[in-house]
């Protein structure tokens, strides 16, 4: 996640990186604000908390043209459920959820790796990891309803976004849908509060944003082992490449998507499910900046039916995180977020993002979020309903 007192380093870190404060970039501070500014410029931005993305190859031009074409489409608008109707289906995925195993799956992707930044060493094989994860899972599932397929998204930075997909080959109705539903999070992590020293190279990224890699990886782990689970909708669970410095491998997927003209029914994005800050009640905040109004609506109903703890409401700013990405492309985009944003978690982008400050049990429930939404999404009517 980017938040904004230092989403600006990823602006002008390669400016920084060759001291040239001087060189200036194209900072957009809303849709149709765009100011060039230096590196201290932006700093000043930082200090101010004002928020921003970094324009200066006009890439969100097109993303913006892209959107706009979208949501005068007749198709654009997606209607969701009024109420939940798979409750049985739900249950019974829900009851394979378990935190030990989301700590040792967490514990083993951030163990492995000193950092994931997006252009590092690490990072370019912390993304094989993800890769290999989903491969393994594919390999072991026996669904012959199913098609599973994990595709790399490469980049030019080198550290690729992962693309899972799952999609039903017949259905008990006779119906299959082509519009994705999709559950996304970001895989590299960054150490922006040490940048200028040595140990910029600690970056562990536990809650940020491991701990919603490993929600969505879970997730479809015991979807996979839920035979109950019968989707007439494709799903597609996302890994993005390089958010921490602007967004890069979410603009990327979601722009390809648009120029395809790629059906997506919904987006929604874990980017940290792990934290809690001492004292307060743990939550579910649902963004309301950048989001889909009505598929935020309908996550209300869910975090109501399905988990153990209630939802309440916050906003993040602007390019906050990957979500933001989907809402430009005009996409119907959500985000669950962990806490309330006024209790966001201060260890993020240092080398104090580690494992000992992650609540397995807090992860859970966004798990059983995940398999929710993907589950009343896509079920299928003919299967039992609650």
């Amino acid at each position: 996640m980017k938040i904004q007192s230092i989403a600006f380093l990823g602006a002008i870190a390669a400016a920084y990186a060759s001291e040239d404060t001087t060189s200036k970039r194209l900072i957009l501070l809303s849709d149709d604000h765009a100011e060039w500014m230096t590196a201290d410029e932006v700093a000043a931005l930082s200090l101010r908390e004002i928020g921003f993305v970094d324009n200066t190859d006009r890439s969100w031009d097109a993303i913006f043209q892209l959107g706009a074409a979208r949501l005068t489409s007749r198709n654009a608008a997606k209607e969701f459920p009024e109420a939940v109707a798979f409750g049985d289906v739900v249950d019974a995925v829900k009851a394979k959820i378990n935190p030990d195993e989301l700590a040792d799956s967490l514990t083993a992707f951030v163990s492995e790796y000193a950092n994931r930044v997006y252009n590092s060493t690490d990072g370019q094989q912390s993304c094989g990891w993800i890769f290999d994860q989903v491969e393994a899972l594919a390999s072991a599932t026996d669904r012959s309803d199913l098609q599973i397929t994990v595709r790399k998204f490469d980049h030019t930075w080198g550290q690729y976004s992962v693309i899972a997909r799952v999609e039903p080959t017949n259905s008990d109705s006779g119906r299959v849908l082509s519009d994705v539903v999709i559950a996304s999070a970001h895989q590299d992590s960054i150490n922006w509060k040490d940048w200028t020293n040595d140990n910029r190279d600690i970056a562990p990224g536990a809650d940020d944003d491991g701990s919603g890699s490993i929600t969505i990886l879970q997730s479809l782990k015991y979807l996979l082992a839920s035979d109950e689970w019968k989707p007439i909708r494709p799903i597609e669970l996302h890994w993005y490449s390089a958010e921490e410095v602007g967004l890069l491998g979410s603009k990327a997927v979601a722009k390809a998507y648009a120029v395809a003209n790629t059906d997506v029914y919904a987006q929604m994005q874990q980017d940290m499910t792990g934290y809690v800050r001492p004292g307060t009640e743990p939550v579910v905040s649902l963004m309301d900046d950048f989001t889909s109004a009505p598929l935020t609506s309908f996550l209300e109903k869910l975090v109501t039916a399905y988990l153990d703890i209630p939802f309440t409401h916050s906003k993040c700013g602007y390019g906050c995180s990957d979500h933001f990405s989907w809402n430009k492309t005009g996409y119907a985009g959500a985000m669950p977020f962990e806490t309330n944003f006024k209790d966001l978690n201060r260890n993020i982008h240092s080398q104090n993002d580690t494992l000992e400050t992650i609540d397995y049990d807090h992860m859970a429930e966004f798990t059983k979020l995940t398999v929710a939404y993907f589950v009343e999404l896509t079920q299928d009517p003919a299967s039992t309903r609650s």
